[in-house]
């Protein structure tokens, strides 16, 4: 059975999507959790729509529900009965929501969830995909949900996707009188009384120069439509930010609306139980009188609302400067060392001026290299304090036409803004083929809070231990972040408990700090490069490494490695959905930190490089971004796919050293299912730009896919022995090359001694072995054993993805389960107490023996004495001596 349902206190929004679901899912019943709005009561009341049967929710036999669709909401703390079902297995969830994300959301199978001003617009876009004809008073009622959700389109949560969704219902028929009739109903005599006591009892609460005013009413009986009440209270004063909590029967309702990015409602509003978006958001509390709402209400604001910026918040840090002394050409290397546009001159710590990109190149091609940079800067330029606001550093760059601004403290220089850190304030668009971390806007601590999702996915003991180093960090001064795959994976809900952590100060003095507070912790520390590895007692471990800066000294070379901020470093990592990092200092714990755009592009699951030059830096980003996106399904950006390819035409891989080529070639090899990745690799030409030898031909991917099932066949062996499951799938690779080939190509990826020999060596083995099998003489256990002992695993296993005769594997396999563990049932202990005196003549004897036992010709220890006295009897001469000493 397939459900629809919607949250409760359900407004035209929710039922607009209801009806257009039920166009998606004809078959499904449909239900209200709970109340509904006055507005679509009476909708109801007057309405000739009869074409949706609601049935009632305590009507619905829950166990019989094998799918839920949800529509307008994913909160499970808004769904009434319907919330069990998320805990069930067997119940498959569909959502369609545009709301944002909140602690309390249920997770999905199908999602689709977008920033649009009404969730039924994202529905009817699917009903016109699919063709789904609609008539026009199902038209009407699904236009009344637009309308009322974008407040006739004056939102600033307003679309274009909701403009033509209206559009095409008008199309359709839909009913703008009706429309209009349900939008601006007049206020009746209980609707003006509670609009009285708003105005009456209202407070403006300052925080930190931000004014959001609270109010209060009271009424002895329901009145509905507190929302319009708000919103007109709200145009009536112009108000920025409004919370209005009126108590009506057994609860209060709390009605929220905000134009400021500084006063998230929704936010506010979900610690009551409620939710909704950033600037609209309501809750419907019960147990608690008006008052205790207010005060909680006024301290959670105290706590949420975040006051306007100053400039200390988005400046870049630490600042790059340039001492004046220095020369153009010097100039020059900063500016494409750290790949940013302006430099702050600097002579003694104080700033003299900027020196622009644009200016050294001219210089530079004027042949003024070796002049000094204060010649060619623009001096006296102004600057701001860490204190100063915003709008002071958004006049200087406008009317001062700044494109930087220094940023002094005491009278030296602590950071910079640049303009996209101001457009991302102001939430303009960035650049995206930005080159510098700076062309990236500084966004720290504006993310959404994953505190409760990083309590939920990772064990209870890493979360006591990160908790335990954002209080390390917070006691020292320090910045503390969560980075890498871990935080990638926590948002798509994969395991990974590989912890990565970035110091904003000294990561080895913070690493000895945090291991003193874990009984039997060991430091392991890489002075050079700022870096620390710290081991737990269940040989659980982490990486703690300082803030740092990369740049290239050529395409392809290693980076050379600098102390920077927490922006430049993860600047540095390969694609965007690797650059989200989560504070742990123990104010901002759970905070998602997003300078370039990487969670927004693992919800639109694509891959993406921070700047163009990227895989000219590391070429061998190109193998990450293939196992990446075969591993998480995610497509490669078009523009970064250009960029690989392009890469590869240059032969850039030719500048890479093998054993970094062979290391990504090894990570990729050990996917769950190399196939994949390895296909990819084929569809972009990298086989040959890695060798020119190398050729995955349809033959080459059989082997690999036969090597696949030998290894899934020896995993569940569980035998003791570890193996290098990358060399299997290397010897299927390359074995359509020549002997020849081979060689180069080991060469080439810097498989040197004793490993690339035996490789080699071995290949030539497998062909000879192959040989005898195909021939049919090789059949008893002992030839088995003496055709395969001196071959690695590796190699075996190699030899049954192979072969195609079954009766080949299944000797391999025989060999491997069984025969490689026989022993002689007789010792050297043994041959002598027989009174074989001990030299060469053992080997060939033990060695008989085994063969014997191999083939069961001998079960016990005495056949095995009679069969060494009967193939190797004893001298005459050592008899003797056997009789003379057993008479002694």
């Amino acid at each position: 059975m397939d459900v629809i349902t919607t949250h409760v206190n359900a407004d035209f929004d929710a039922f607009a999507s209801m009806v257009a679901a039920k166009k998606l899912y004809p078959d499904a019943a449909v239900a209200f959790p709970g109340s509904q709005e006055k507005n679509l009561r009476d909708f109801f009341m007057e309405s000739t729509l009869y074409i949706l049967s609601i049935e009632r929710a305590k009507d619905i036999d829950l166990e019989n529900v094998h799918r839920l669709i949800l529509v307008d909401t994913r909160q499970k703390s808004r769904i009434g009965r319907f919330s069990t079902l998320g805990n069930r297995d067997n119940v498959e969830i569909h959502i369609y929501d545009h709301h944002p994300d909140s602690e309390d959301d249920m997770h999905g199978h199908k999602e689709t969830i977008r920033e649009v001003g009404a969730t039924v617009t994202i529905l009817i876009e699917e009903i016109r995909k699919r063709r789904i004809e609609i008539n026009a008073e199902e038209a009407t009622v699904l236009a009344l949900g637009i309308y009322e959700d974008t407040g006739s389109f004056t939102f600033s949560s307003t679309t274009k996707e909701d403009f033509e969704a209206a559009a095409w219902l008008l199309q359709k028929g839909a009913n703008l009188n009706i429309v209009s009739n349900m939008m601006t109903s007049d206020l009746s005599r209980d609707q003006i009384e509670v609009l009285h006591q708003l105005i009456e009892e209202s407070e403006i609460v300052n925080l930190g120069g931000i004014d959001v005013l609270v109010t209060t009413a009271g009424a002895e009986g329901y009145v509905g439509d507190l929302a319009i009440l708000v919103h007109k209270y709200k145009d009536m004063e112009n108000l920025d930010a409004i919370f209005a909590a009126v108590r009506m029967e057994d609860r209060v309702h709390l009605i929220a609306r905000s134009s400021l990015e500084e006063v998230n409602v929704g936010e506010i509003v979900a610690e009551f139980g409620g939710g909704g978006h950033p600037t609209a958001a309501s809750a419907s509390i019960r147990n608690m009188t008006l008052f205790q709402v207010k005060d909680k209400l006024i301290a959670i604001l105290k706590e949420k609302v975040r006051p306007k910026q100053k400039a200390r918040e988005i400046m870049s840090r630490p600042a790059i400067v340039i001492e004046a002394d220095k020369t153009i050409l010097q100039a020059s290397e900063y500016l494409n060392r750290y790949q940013i546009s302006s430099l702050p001159v600097v002579q003694n710590g104080s700033v003299l001026g900027i020196l622009h990109r644009n200016s050294v190149e001219k210089a530079v091609h004027h042949g003024l290299s070796a002049e000094p940079v204060n010649v060619y800067m623009n001096p006296g330029v102004l600057s701001v304090t860490p204190d100063d606001s915003i709008e002071n550093v958004l006049q200087l760059t406008v009317e001062g036409r700044f494109r930087l601004v220094p940023v002094i403290e005491e009278g030296k220089i602590v950071g910079v803004i640049s303009r996209s850190d101001l457009l991302e304030h102001m939430k303009l668009p960035r650049r995206s083929d930005s080159a510098s971390p700076d062309e990236y806007p500084q966004t720290r601590l504006r993310g959404k809070s994953v505190r409760k999702l990083l309590e939920e996915r990772l064990p209870k003991k890493v979360v006591d231990i990160l908790r335990k180093a954002g209080q390390v960090g917070s006691a020292r001064g320090e910045e503390v972040y969560l980075v890498g795959g871990a935080v990638r994976d926590l948002l798509l809900r994969n395991h990974n408990l590989d912890i990565d952590l970035v110091i904003e100060g000294q990561g080895i003095p913070f690493a000895r700090e945090l291991a003193a507070q874990f009984p039997g912790c060991r430091i392991r520390g890489h002075e050079k490069f700022g870096t620390a590895v710290i081991l737990f007692e269940d040989n659980f471990k982490i990486d703690v490494a300082t803030a740092r800066h990369e740049y290239y000294a050529r395409p392809g070379a290693l980076p050379t490695v600098e102390t920077s901020s927490i922006k430049r470093d993860l600047f540095r990592r390969d694609f965007t959905m690797n650059t989200l990092a989560i504070s742990l200092n123990t104010r901002t714990i759970g905070h998602l930190i997003d300078f370039f755009g990487g969670s927004r592009d693992i919800k639109e699951r694509i891959i993406r490089v921070l700047h163009n030059l990227a895989f000219v830096e590391d070429p061998t980003r190109i193998l990450r971004a293939v196992r990446f996106s075969s591993r998480f399904g995610f497509a490669i950006g078009k523009h970064t796919l250009n960029l690989m390819k392009a890469a590869i035409r240059m032969k850039l891989f030719d500048k890479v050293e093998g054993k970094r080529l062979l290391n990504e070639l090894i990570h990729m090899l050990e996917e769950k299912n190399p196939l994949s990745p390895l296909t990819l690799m084929d569809g972009y030409g990298i086989p040959q730009a890695l060798h020119p030898a190398l050729n995955f031909t349809p033959k080459t991917m059989e082997l690999v896919e036969s090597t696949i099932g030998v290894l899934s066949w020896w995993k569940y062996l569980f035998m003791k022995d570890q193996i290098d499951s990358w060399s299997v799938y290397f010897l299927a690779l390359t074995d359509n090359l020549s002997d020849g080939d081979f060689k180069s190509v080991v060469e080439r990826f810097s498989i040197v001694g004793d490993l690339g020999r035996h490789m080699a060596s071995e290949r030539i083995l497998v062909r000879q072995a192959l040989a005898l099998f195909a021939r049919g003489i090789i059949e008893k256990p002992s030839e088995i054993y003496s055709v395969l002992r001196n071959l690695s695993l590796e190699t075996l296993l190699f030899m049954m993805a192979k072969t195609m005769r079954e009766e080949t594997r299944m000797a391999i396999s025989e060999y491997i389960i069984n025969y490689r563990y026989v022993k002689p049932l007789l010792t050297g202990k043994d041959l002598i107490r027989m009174g074989y005196e001990p030299g060469p003549i053992f080997a060939p004897i033990l060695r008989t023996l085994k063969q014997a036992s191999l083939d069961r010709e001998v079960l016990t220890r005495s056949e095995a004495e009679d069969l060494v006295r009967r193939i190797f009897p004893i001298k005459k001469k050592e008899a003797d001596r056997d009789t003379i000493s057993l008479d002694s």
